[in-house]
């Protein structure tokens, strides 16, 4: 599967192409995708979610090839299929797991696949979403239920993604739980903490906007940390026990910092958002080794699409809430832009009706 490329009958798709950092990403008639290996599967995009990764994409923060059809949180109905193919059919819905891997080297041998040493993304370095239709290969393919709504489908990859630091972070019944950020991850991690039994449930975040919708996703507690210190609330709340899980769906030293104290025995603090790579942040081991607290990373979905799609298909995080605006393809821009002005919490993008 290379980039933007089509097949030998001519036929063409709409695709919103990104041509490369301080271009305009256009609209317009491209090469439809074919099935040309045995394991390609065709889909008919219905819904693509804009993510943080693709405006930091056209502001040059990640990298990514062009010309691209970027887009990587989609679902579809299949098609065509390749003719190795048995368990899919024409017409079946359809989510893609965007991170393609090499299933070889010794990560993805040890279960690690999040991890691949050779991955490459759809709808970053591979055609993607944001388009009428897509390839993918087969491996990448997972069945949704036939009446699963396409908005909890488009956040099928986000949610695998949570799940994953999810199971890590390993949330109790009766825990305390503090996400810092109410972005559509941090209000991800929020649905998914009071699913797995968090009673004590706070959100941090600077906009007004974004705590209310916190509170509706189930945020027991929400505070404005330019107006009220986190560490305070959270040791004054616990008795000066501290936190069990303090998440930082943001990325940023400065949090990570503040979550190694708020944390008590036995806590851990999930570092989920993206630092700097350059960042360091100071520990203190002995408090670390002597209250058994833990630093864990979490990075993409790894063996967690078939729980995110159940997660979705029971509504567990509510796609009606996280997505706030909506737009056909040959409106994408106006969807960047509005994601840059901080106006949506989330936004679906509809390649084909």
């Amino acid at each position: 599967m290379e980039k933007t490329e089509g097949g030998e009958r001519g036929e063409t798709m709409y695709g919103a192409v990104f041509h490369g950092v301080g271009k305009n990403v256009t609209v317009g008639r491209v090469p439809k995708p074919l099935v040309r290996n045995p394991d390609d599967v065709l889909i008919r995009v219905r819904a693509c979610g804009v993510c943080g990764t693709d405006l930091a994409i056209l502001e040059g923060r990640h990298p990514a090839s062009s010309p691209v059809i970027l887009g990587h949180e989609y679902a579809g109905e299949v098609a065509d299929l390749g003719a190795g193919i048995k368990n899919l059919k024409k017409g079946d819905r359809v989510v893609v797991d965007p991170n393609i891997k090499c299933g070889t080297c010794l990560n993805c041998r040890s279960g690690r696949q999040n991890l691949c040493e050779n991955y490459t993304t759809l709808g970053i370095y591979i055609d993607g979403g944001f388009a009428e239709y897509n390839v993918a290969p087969y491996s990448t393919v997972y069945r949704l239920p036939a009446d699963m709504d396409w908005k909890d489908a488009a956040l099928v990859e986000p949610v695998a993604c949570a799940i994953n630091g999810v199971r890590k972070s390993r949330i109790k019944p009766g825990e305390t739980v503090v996400v810092f950020g109410a972005g559509p991850m941090g209000l991800i991690w929020l649905a998914l903490a009071k699913h797995s039994g968090a009673t004590n449930l706070v959100s941090v975040e600077i906009s007004e906007k974004r705590r209310e919708v916190a509170k509706r996703i189930g945020a027991d507690t929400v505070l404005d940390p330019n107006k009220q210190s986190p560490l305070e609330l959270i040791k004054k709340m616990t008795g000066e026990r501290g936190a069990d899980v303090v998440v930082d769906a943001v990325g940023n030293p400065k949090i990570v910092s503040e979550a190694l104290k708020m944390i008590g025995a036995g806590g851990r603090v999930m570092l989920f958002g993206t630092n700097p790579m350059s960042a360091e942040v100071p520990i203190n081991p002995y408090n670390i080794m002597h209250e058994e607290k833990e630093i864990i990373g979490s990075y993409i979905a790894n063996y967690t699409f078939i729980p995110a799609i159940e997660t979705m298909y029971r509504k567990v995080v509510p796609s009606d809430i996280l997505f706030t605006h909506e737009f056909p393809l040959n409106e994408i821009s106006k969807a960047f832009e509005t994601h840059k002005r901080g106006e949506s919490i989330k936004i679906l993008i509809k390649p084909t009706k």
